[in-house]
Parts: C-alpha cells; sequence; structure tokens
C-alpha cells in the first residue's frame, strides 16, 4: 500500500520523483523557453497537435501526460513519447537520455537565440563555424554575441577601473 505524500492534484510529491523524471522535467522546460517559431513559447495543446499532426508520432501523448512530464511527475515516459517530443522540437531523440548531448543541443539553442535577438548573424556564424565542434565553443560565441547585443544596446558592463588607454 502506498502511504506517499500526495499533492492537491493527488501526484506524488516531487520528493518522490526519480532525478530521471526532474531532469527530463528540465530538459523539456529548456525547449519550450527556447524553441519559439511563433515568437512565444508553445502551448501544451499546440505541442500534442503538432505531435498529432505529424502523423508519426505518438498519437496517445494527451495535454496531461505532457503537463506531467513537464512537471516532472512520469519517471518512465515511452521510447515513442520521447521521439515524438523530440521530432517536434527539432532536437535528437538522445537529448533526453544523454547528457553530452543534451549540453550540446542546449549549446546550440541558445546561441541560435542569442543570434535571433542580437541581430549579428554575420559575426557569430563566422564565428560559430570555428567553435562548432564543441558545446564550451558554442557556449562561448553565445556570450560574445549576447556582449555584443548589450554593448550596441548601450548597456554594456562599464569596467570598475578607469578607462584603458587606446592602442
Amino acid at each position: 500500500m502506498d502511504h506517499g505524500v500526495r499533492t492537491a492534484d493527488g501526484g506524488a510529491s516531487p520528493a518522490q520523483h526519480p532525478a530521471e523524471a526532474q531532469q527530463l522535467a528540465v530538459r523539456l522546460e529548456y525547449l519550450f523557453a527556447h524553441v519559439q517559431p511563433l515568437g512565444r513559447r508553445h502551448t501544451l495543446q499546440e505541442v500534442v497537435d503538432g505531435i498529432k499532426d505529424d502523423g508519426g508520432g505518438d498519437t496517445t501523448l494527451s495535454v496531461g501526460r505532457l503537463s506531467m512530464l513537464v512537471n516532472g511527475k512520469v519517471p518512465n515516459p515511452t521510447v515513442g513519447t520521447l521521439r515524438s517530443l523530440a521530432r517536434f522540437f527539432g532536437v535528437p531523440t538522445a537529448y533526453f537520455v544523454d547528457d553530452d548531448v543534451a549540453a550540446q543541443t542546449m549549446a546550440q539553442l541558445g546561441l541560435l537565440n542569442a543570434l535571433r535577438s542580437n541581430d549579428v548573424q554575420a559575426v557569430a556564424l563566422r564565428a560559430a563555424a570555428a567553435a562548432a565542434s564543441s558545446a564550451h565553443g558554442l557556449d562561448l560565441v553565445r556570450t560574445l554575441v549576447e556582449q555584443a547585443g548589450r554593448t550596441a544596446a548601450g548597456t554594456a558592463d562599464r569596467p570598475a577601473g578607469p578607462a584603458a588607454p587606446p592602442d
């Protein structure tokens, strides 16, 4: 008999959810936050509808089940569900289970978002071509793009000391 603590919605408390479910929730949240072709965050219904419209995906995925995945309440989603979510968000299925693939994918998505938001694509793409072989390189390029955007907007961090003399 299960004597575990339950939340108001009847689910197990977060402390009872395995680390894998929480890790999946974090990775899904990252996709919702960074994959926004409509210029805004996808709704759960849009994701479910998109997967069903795809035809090759998990047609049994419901908004409720997706909500449970996003909130870390489902420890073992099916491979079909992971494939469908990966296809919808345009990431490799391994993103959900492999830390190295997840890090690389997150770095790439971060770079893409930085490119879109700062409108410095030409410079960043040249730098990205040189750094594309590693997640660290992509993360570095994203940071440089973000700094360039802040500089262009006049919000760059100013040095604490006196200005350096010109070269």
